[in-house]
């Protein structure tokens, strides 16, 4: 990390077994309902690992199975991922306001306001329109 804090934020999907409930939770606007998700934290390597905690990961993917996490089967999508993935990068958003890291000896709180975003892939291209 050359000095500076790293997060990367992932869609919780049961298999970071590492990683501790934070007990923080945030409401999240997605389509016409708000959605309570909860953030998961563990720290390898110089990195804070945040996955996003809810049921729209969970109920679709259970533990290890390759390409169901985008769809039911490969090349075809789950008709919500639109609203999945609007929900991770609005909680991606949240995460470094919220969680209070202090897991490093030269870092510890939360991260603040003056963070910088790299949205990996179409699944986080929504972050700069929030």
């Amino acid at each position: 990390a050359r000095g500076h804090r790293v997060m990367t934020i992932s869609p919780r999907y049961d298999q970071y077994k590492d990683a501790w409930d934070t007990s923080v939770a945030v409401e999240v606007k997605v389509g016409d309902s708000i959605e309570i998700v909860r953030f998961f934290h563990c720290y390898k390597r110089g990195v804070d690992r945040v996955f996003v905690d809810h049921p729209m990961f969970l109920e679709k993917v259970w533990g290890k199975t390759g390409s169901k996490i985008y769809g039911p089967k490969a090349g075809q999508d789950y008709l919500d991922n639109e609203l999945r993935f609007s929900l991770l990068c609005q909680a991606a958003l949240e995460a470094p306001r919220v969680l209070n890291l202090n897991c490093s000896k030269y870092f510890s709180g939360p991260y603040g306001e003056d963070v910088l975003f790299i949205a990996n892939d179409w699944h986080t291209a929504l972050i700069p329109c929030y």
